[in-house]
């Protein structure tokens, strides 16, 4: 599924990465854990496309990033992500926000309409559709957009923090979230620093 091999990356003076190599099978719920400062995001950034390493080869789906369009397909269809800080639009609808997430999918209005309703009532948030964002609270806006995730349905799933400014009830809910995307296949590369979170990971790599 994802394959890293001889990874090389420096910011300014400082190597990050040096020869670093990382197989992810389909279907693994990976932990990332290390000290700020490791790399732990830069990885999740180099994996989805967002970042480019300085050396080193990385296949996604077998698929090389060196190609551009390949790099547009995967970010397009095939990675999601999910940010510690959301991503959402704030001074748009939740609807306009989860909207994104189908613009390049072939679906009739009434279709799409009904996609993002199982959306909300899959992260408990039915009724929320024509809320702003900025109305909203952190663990409700962590829900929509994984809300919009379940909508775009990547097969890869990279998490900065996802629980990390979160409280207990919705903290719990976005585990509840993440098992029931790793029971459907989905593979799941998770950064945190929350050791509690340990035991839903079939790995844990130490950065």
């Amino acid at each position: 599924m994802i394959k890293i091999h001889n990874l090389k990356k420096t910011f300014l003076d400082k190597t990050i990465f040096n020869d670093f190599n990382l197989e992810v099978k389909s279907g693994e719920f990976i932990g990332v854990y290390g000290k700020s400062g490791q790399g732990k995001t830069t990885l999740l950034n180099i994996i989805g496309t967002l970042e480019k390493p300085d050396s080193g080869e990385i296949l996604i789906m077998d698929k090389s990033l060196e190609n551009r369009r390949t790099k547009r397909y995967l970010l397009r269809d095939e990675i999601g992500f999910i940010f510690q800080n959301y991503a959402l639009i704030d001074n748009e609808t939740v609807n306009n926000n989860l909207e994104i997430a189908l613009k390049h999918k072939k679906m009739s209005k009434p279709h799409k309409k009904e996609a993002m309703y199982s959306a909300l009532n899959e992260v408990g948030l039915i009724g929320y559709g024509e809320k702003k964002v900025h109305t909203l609270s952190g663990g409700e806006q962590q829900r929509i957009a994984i809300a919009r995730l379940l909508l775009k349905d990547p097969s890869i799933i990279l998490a900065d923090e996802p629980t990390g400014s979160l409280d207990n009830e919705n903290r719990d809910l976005i585990i509840s979230l993440f098992k029931k995307l790793h029971q459907k296949g989905k593979t799941i590369i998770v950064v945190t620093h929350d050791t509690s979170l340990s035991y839903l990971f079939s790995r844990i790599i130490q950065l």
